[in-house]
């Protein structure tokens, strides 16, 4: 873990993985394009992610054992298979922002991981046992289910597709519980990177064995790997994101941690969806990333603290995506 920076560097750092959590999802959506199977180029994702996490591993002989002790681990089994969130979240960034768009797919997905955040809370899931719910956070969940509504203002009836914004809701949901599920391993077996490594490995192989299955049954033709190596760097995006996080919140706190990366994330995504999508933000969408910011301050007030309050709008060594098919 990297010396805990100074507060300053620590905002530019909170900052910088906002912009990596907008750039990533384009990424990835590039490739999908080239490839033309979104399926494959989640996969793509995983896999290179998968290999940082593996590096990362190799130099943690504790890591190693906490893996190899996996089956003995003092949590429930089901919190092993947190990684199918992430290839939930994954599928819903390749499948829908080509027709969302980046900021709009981002403001749905925290909308869904704050909304769920509450039966988290309730169910007890994450550590720490069961949490009252606020009305702050009551609050909260109505302010940002609001900002998905609002994010639809301004947009050709014919743009409109509800399905795919329930799906991204479905997908934040899906990061909460991963979230929770994440926090009670790292918090029993005191191993964070452990329960990270596992996310990805289990990620990878429910996404391998979908492709997999899909190419016996002759669904997903060969394809046509390109060759421009920044179109394979959404895993390390995502490792950049987890690293930064860690060290920006062992200085300043999760809260503004949270706050600095999900207004960076937000104003780059509008920049993202502007520049390369040559789409101009709607009033509508500028809106709503200023409820969710809203949202966000009110889920946590009085929380400045790590725990199932904070909803940090990443995964670890995921991410989504826009333009591919298949």
């Amino acid at each position: 873990m990297p010396d805990t920076p100074d507060p300053i560097r620590a905002i530019g750092i909170s900052l910088g993985a906002g912009v990596c959590g907008a750039i990533q999802p384009d990424v990835n959506s590039a490739l999908g394009e080239r490839l033309n199977s979104s399926l494959l180029a989640a996969l793509v994702n995983f896999l290179v992610a998968l290999l940082v996490a593996l590096a990362v591993v190799s130099r943690r002989p504790g890591t190693r054992r906490h893996l190899v002790e996996v089956r003995d681990w003092p949590t429930p089994r089901w919190t092993r298979a947190a990684g199918l969130g992430g290839a939930m979240v994954v599928l819903a960034g390749v499948v829908t922002v080509e027709r969302l768009g980046v900021a709009v797919f981002s403001i749905a997905f925290f909308a869904g991981q704050m909304t769920f955040g509450l039966v988290v809370d309730r169910l007890g899931i994450s550590p720490g046992g069961r949490r009252p719910i606020s009305r702050a956070r009551v609050a909260s969940v109505v302010v940002a289910m609001a900002a998905v509504g609002v994010a639809q203002v301004g947009r050709p009836v014919g743009e409109l597709a509800p399905t795919f914004v329930v799906f991204v809701v479905a997908a934040g949901a899906a990061s909460a519980l991963q979230s929770a599920s994440n926090g009670r391993i790292a918090s029993t077996i005191g191993d964070p990177v452990a329960a990270t490594a596992l996310n990805v490995m289990v990620g990878t192989v429910c996404l391998a064995s979908i492709a997999g299955g899909l190419a016996l049954a002759g669904d997903i033709d060969a394809p046509q790997w390109p060759t421009e190596p920044w179109l394979y760097t959404g895993g390390v995006l995502g490792v950049t994101i987890v690293l930064a996080l860690a060290a920006a919140t062992s200085a300043i706190g999760v809260l503004r941690t949270t706050i600095a990366m999900l207004a960076a994330q937000l104003v780059a995504a509008f920049m993202v969806d502007w520049v390369a999508r040559d789409e101009t933000p709607t009033g509508g969408a500028v809106a709503a990333a200023v409820l969710i910011v809203v949202a966000v301050s009110l889920v946590n007030r009085g929380h400045d603290r790590f725990g199932p309050h904070l909803p940090v709008p990443s995964l670890p060594l995921e991410g989504g995506g826009r333009r591919g098919g298949g």
